[in-house]
């Protein structure tokens, strides 16, 4: 099969030789081993069908290209699949579920970033790549110990557990709240009379959301003439100036600490998965069909999965502290 040299199975990853049991799905033309397809169950590229997506042109190179015709058959049995423009009936709808391998920069094609392929790292970042992968690459070579993370200062540890850096995130979260409690416990302790005045503002104000939030000029007065404002007032910046350097610290560390947990999943990746092994992504209510990738696309499939961003993890720390802080 002349047209197939070099060409490998979606499936298996292996190149088609010679006596290979070949066999071409009717609507794209992709060629599978026929116990691959098998295994598949369907085309591996069913997910382009909706696009008029044809393997052999954009696949196999050749000097003499046979014209497209409905129901037309190479020499070698290799199917040109007709030209529909506007029946796309039993198509695989295309939706943001189908799974996808992402594309990559190509400033960063067949570069390393700590002996990893610079792909597996725009891979597992999957947003902002252009931003991360110029650090990393910096982090690596010694130019830069440190960052500046602008989200990381604003949002904290929501933004680490936003960036699935679990540990650092809960961490940081269990140690604000600490903070927080501490501090009450020394406002509550040392300065009796404000909170004592605080209590009672709070309660006036009980049964209006609105004015809860605010005081006026006469809470104020009230509050300073508790006979321990100033030392409520050293509580409070004490606590408020041990918050404000937690973040900076984690605006300064937040990209070195990324770049070590998405290596870290690199590696434990590479462990997982080789070259040989395939990974089959589920059916569900959103992707109909399940589909099998193998090789590097496993690798790039399972890291785009694991790495880049989730709002969950940042929205249960978020009410869980809310949650705490009730009490």
């Amino acid at each position: 099969m002349p047209e197939l040299n070099g060409i490998k199975c979606p499936v298996c990853g292996n190149e088609f030789a010679d006596g290979d049991d070949v066999v071409f799905c009717p609507d794209c033309g992709t060629p599978h081993h026929r116990e691959c397809y098998k295994l598949a169950g369907h085309c591996v590229n069913a997910g382009l069908h909706h696009t008029g997506f044809n393997f052999y042109d954009e696949n196999i190179k050749t000097d003499k290209k046979p014209e497209k015709a409905e129901n037309k058959v190479t020499p070698d049995g290799y199917y040109i699949p007709e030209n529909k423009e506007s029946d796309k009936s039993g198509e695989v709808p295309s939706t943001p579920f189908v799974p996808v391998i992402p594309k990559f920069e190509s400033e960063y094609k067949g570069q390393t970033i700590g002996g990893e392929k610079a792909e597996y790292y725009a891979a597992a970042v999957r947003t902002n790549t252009n931003r991360f992968l110029g650090l990393f690459k910096k982090f690596e070579g010694g130019k830069k110990k440190s960052g500046w993370n602008w989200g990381a200062l604003i949002f904290g540890p929501y933004y680490l557990l936003f960036r699935k850096m679990y540990p650092q995130g809960i961490g940081l979260l269990i140690i604000q709240t600490l903070v927080s409690y501490l501090s009450s416990y020394f406002m509550s302790s040392l300065a009796p009379k404000f909170t004592d005045a605080v209590t009672t503002i709070m309660k006036a104000k009980a049964g209006s959301a609105f004015s809860a939030m605010t005081f006026t000029n006469a809470d104020v007065e009230a509050l300073q003439k508790s006979g321990d404002f100033g030392v409520a007032a050293e509580i409070f910046f004490i606590t408020a100036g041990i918050l404000i350097l937690l973040r900076i610290i984690t605006a300064v560390f937040a990209d070195r600490i990324y770049f070590s947990t998405v290596t870290n999943l690199i590696k434990n990746v590479n462990e997982k998965i080789n070259d040989s092994v395939s990974v089959t992504t589920m059916p569900s209510m959103f992707n109909p069909t399940a589909q099998e990738i193998s090789g590097e696309n496993a690798k790039l499939f399972y890291l785009s999965r694991k790495g880049g961003t989730s709002l969950f993890p940042a929205l249960i720390g978020y009410m869980t502290i809310s949650f705490l802080t009730t009490l």
